[in-house]
């Protein structure tokens, strides 16, 4: 008899080791300077993809060409509507849920420097050390490290896009849904030389 329950507790502890998980080994963090060239500039409304130093916050070069020879790939950085931009996370047909800051597509946990909570850059582990008001601090940490959103599943004409600052993202603009006709262009960098 202990020899099945000890077999059960095995199993249990292999499943458990053994969650799925969604990589992405091309999208980087860094920022790329690129140069205008025939692309456009553009000044996003929202500081939503700021990862600490207001980065994607003005001279955004954005592709407006890009998707009509290549598909969008997740971790991509989109140009959609009324100058906003931030980061494709989920394909159309796929399920998306959030689970105490951490994404989840189709069951399997994106395992990505975007797949979790960030506050300008900061992972909850770094933001909980940060100096600050602490009544301010937790009630961020409660909002957005701790954040849950019920399983959706995406439309075939839809992607899910998240800005990487979670506190300044919002269902409006930049954590939401989004028609792939509403993407206009694919965001190459910034051009920290350009004038507009």
């Amino acid at each position: 008899m202990n020899r099945i329950w000890i077999a059960c507790l095995l199993l249990v502890m292999l499943a458990a080791c053994s969650e799925k998980m969604i990589t992405d080994k091309i999208t980087k963090k860094s920022i790329a300077e690129v140069s205008q060239g025939s692309n456009t500039i553009v000044n996003p409304l929202s500081d939503a993809m700021d990862q600490g130093n207001h980065e994607y916050t003005k001279n955004v070069v954005v592709d407006v060409s890009y998707y009509k020879t290549q598909s969008v790939v997740r971790g991509d950085i989109v140009y959609y509507g009324d100058n906003n931009v931030a980061r494709v996370i989920a394909f159309p047909n796929e399920k998306m849920k959030i689970t105490s800051g951490q994404i989840y597509i189709n069951e399997g946990k994106l395992d990505t420097f975007y797949g979790s909570a960030h506050i300008r850059g900061y992972d909850y582990l770094k933001f909980k050390d940060t100096n600050g008001d602490e009544p301010a601090k937790q009630n961020l940490i409660n909002e957005i490290f701790k954040k849950n959103q019920n399983e959706i599943t995406l439309k075939n004409d839809e992607v899910f896009v998240i800005g990487d600052d979670w506190s300044r993202s919002n269902p409006a603009t930049t954590f939401r849904k989004l028609s792939t006709k509403e993407i206009l262009g694919k965001v190459m960098g910034i051009c920290t030389k350009c004038r507009q």
